[in-house]
């Protein structure tokens, strides 16, 4: 666990270390094509406070993301006990907890750390799941914050949402400068400012492309890795690795493509949300069910 942990947080530490890299670069080449240092300033200054910013609230814009809604223990009994009960187990703070309204089974963990996770379930899986088994799958997820799995999912889910807008800034202007020399023929420096915005449109979209395209799968695969490491911890918190079992055939045998859950916090819910099969093994966050349920089936011949 300890392992994970440093893990986790080295990932961290080497995504956000590209992200200033990708930032410099872009700043260092603006600058040369405007041939002034405003941009790179502008870059170096605008980046580093979005990233603060959209950090600091990472956790909770991630829970709106997925359709988290707070429930208080008097909407959802059940849960909540189930919930305290894991987490006294687990050794940490009482996360928040919600519930996501959505009838595909699954459930969704997010947390930079113990002290501020969000725990939340659909309305799916409260309806499928008897005690035992949903036990299990918030088991699962209170391991995913003991080991800090979601501080990884997190931090690219804020570097993300950094390229994106500085890509949407770049588009934008790129094609307000181009629209002005189409409007009007212009020559000398129209012809100029338009090239510029030409030059803009291409960052932007290579930047776009790195935020939508390899973010996520970046994400997606250290993701992967982490899952086996939630079921057998989760595991030790119940003592009991047939409830996580049946819960994984149960959620197996339901569509849990959550509708409101985005590519970017697709990696902090319990199963897929993009199904299986060809597409889950490029996009998936979580290994097949099948493989998951055979590594639960042999730690459970060990009880």
């Amino acid at each position: 666990m300890y392992r994970q942990i440093a893990r986790n947080k080295r990932w961290s530490i080497l995504l956000i270390t590209l992200f200033c890299v990708a930032v410099v670069g872009l700043g260092v080449f603006s600058a040369w094509v405007v041939g002034d240092v405003w941009p790179f300033w502008l870059l170096l200054i605008f980046c580093p406070l979005y990233v603060w910013w959209a950090l600091s609230s990472a956790t909770t814009s991630a829970a709106k993301t997925a359709g988290w809604a707070a429930a208080d223990a008097e909407q959802q009994p059940r849960l909540h006990k189930v919930v305290e009960t894991t987490a006294i187990r687990a050794g940490i703070p009482m996360p928040k907890v919600g519930v996501i309204d959505d009838p595909a089974p699954n459930a969704f963990a997010a947390s930079l750390s113990p002290k501020n996770a969000v725990i939340g379930v659909t309305t799916g899986a409260l309806d499928l799941l008897d005690d035992s088994e949903l036990e299990a799958v918030v088991a699962h997820e209170v391991a995913h914050i003991v080991n800090h799995d979601g501080r990884v999912t997190l931090t690219t889910f804020a570097l993300v949402g950094s390229i994106a807008s500085v890509a949407g800034m770049l588009l934008v202007l790129g094609w307000a400068l181009v629209r002005s020399v189409l409007s009007e023929f212009k020559m000398g420096l129209g012809i100029i400012m338009g090239m510029l915005g030409i030059v803009m449109i291409v960052i932007g979209t290579a930047f776009a492309a790195v935020a939508f395209v390899l973010g996520p799968l970046i994400s997606s695969a250290v993701s992967r890795r982490r899952e086996f490491l939630a079921d057998a911890s989760g595991v030790e918190l119940t003592r009991f690795p047939e409830g996580l079992v049946r819960a994984l055939e149960k959620i197996h045998a339901h569509p849990s493509t959550v509708k409101a859950a985005s590519f970017e916090v697709r990696g902090l819910f319990f199963v897929n949300t993009v199904g299986e099969g060809l597409l889950a093994q490029w996009l998936g966050s979580h290994p097949p069910v099948a493989e998951r349920v055979e590594r639960l089936k042999e730690i459970g011949r060990g009880f």
